[in-house]
């Protein structure tokens, strides 16, 4: 193929093309994604996929549709179009208000200049009935093959629908729209192979992702995760001369509540500390996370935060745990924490030193009454 000639048929470029549409779309995506996790950031990975996604492809059907409008051409890309909305609505799941589709359409139309055209009118609704149609079908998944002939079944009777409409508006032959609703199916078909496999791929990945980096009894952040980021802080403090503060700390007489009222007591304690202290976190400050670093040891980076900065937020912190009451299986648990709490110094050369003086501040406040804030 050269600049202007291409020597393939076009079911085979467009082919590569809808394969290379998606291929770059999940790139953008883990890149996006990465870049967040790059920054300490642990978003949520649907939502990425979904905004992007959303933009991605108005901004790439924009793009097709200007380089063929106002032609006799102009129709050339409505499987292009089927792609999308099926993309969207079935794989993405976008939760889209009526009202906002609406909008877009509009702004489509007014774009290509065909709100004088009732076909056009018609053809908007088909789309909005496509959209939410394919929602409803994927909202209702029951087995593999019975999925994959619902959604065929389904996308190609709207596919003829929109090919028909569209055949009317161009004066389209009847041997050009079953070709195309043949090639409609052939790209449907290949879409749903490629793009379910890599849904799957990916929310396989996440799962070994959250698995790796999640204490599965409390959910926070476990000493893995811990560890990368307090690595990652730790370069990023000591190169930029930013604060760091590290806390570590113990529920308090916590083998005495194991040996009181049960493991079960015990794990219900730990699931409930751990809440309570992430959703203040998010009060204080959304970037600061929890980790469970231990049995019933956790740990919080105040990165940014000098001592006497974090010291308020740790007050707090251990305030609303001996304030609460942890009610489980009739009995009421009143629990405590000790903590030990620090900064990174000049002299500190590798993590260890920081980690080490927070350690050492946290057993001063378990050998001498716990209950208390040691700064070291």
């Amino acid at each position: 193929m050269t600049w202007s000639h291409w020597f393939v048929t076009p079911a085979v470029t467009s082919l590569f093309f809808l394969l290379g549409v998606l291929t770059l779309y999940w790139f953008l995506t883990n890149q996006i994604i990465q870049l967040f996790k790059k920054h300490g950031k642990w978003p949520n990975e649907d939502k990425v996929r979904t905004n992007v996604g959303l933009i991605y492809m108005v901004a790439l059907n924009l793009g097709v549709q200007l380089a063929v409008n106002h032609t006799s051409n102009s129709w050339v890309f409505t499987n292009f179009v089927i792609f999308a909305v099926v993309f969207l609505s079935y794989f993405l799941m976008l939760d889209i208000h009526l009202w906002q589709l609406v909008i877009a359409i509009l702004l489509f139309m007014a774009l290509n200049g065909t709100f004088t055209y009732v076909l056009s009118w018609l053809f908007a609704i088909v789309f909005i009935a496509y959209f939410y149609v394919m929602k409803y079908v994927r909202n209702h998944r029951h087995h593999m093959w019975l999925d994959y002939v619902e959604y065929t079944v389904t996308s190609l009777l709207l596919s003829a629908v929109l090919w028909g409409v569209v055949g009317q508006r161009f004066h389209l032959s009847s041997f050009v729209m079953m070709w195309e609703l043949i090639f409609s199916f052939f790209l449907l078909s290949i879409m749903y192979v490629y793009v379910d496999s890599l849904m799957n791929s990916a929310a396989t990945v996440a799962q070994l992702t959250y698995t790796t980096n999640y204490d599965d009894l409390t959910h926070v952040k476990n000493y893995f995760a811990f560890k990368n980021d307090f690595s990652t802080d730790f370069d990023n403090c000591k190169s930029t001369h930013k604060p760091l503060t590290l806390m570590l700390f113990d529920i308090d007489h916590f083998k005495h509540v194991n040996d009181t009222y049960g493991h079960l007591a015990g794990d219900f304690v730990l699931n409930h500390t751990a809440a309570l202290i992430t959703d203040q976190l998010k009060h204080i400050d959304p970037s600061l996370a929890l980790y469970r670093t231990g049995g019933e040891e956790f740990t919080i980076l105040f990165k940014g935060y000098t001592t006497d900065e974090a010291r308020e937020h740790v007050d707090d912190i251990a305030n609303s745990v001996r304030a609460a009451i942890f009610n489980t299986s009739g009995n009421q648990i009143n629990v405590s924490i000790s903590v030990g709490l620090t900064q990174l110094q000049t002299a500190d050369e590798e993590q260890l030193d920081i980690y080490r003086r927070a350690d050492q501040s946290l057993y001063y406040s378990k050998r001498n009454g716990r209950d208390q804030i040691t700064v070291g």
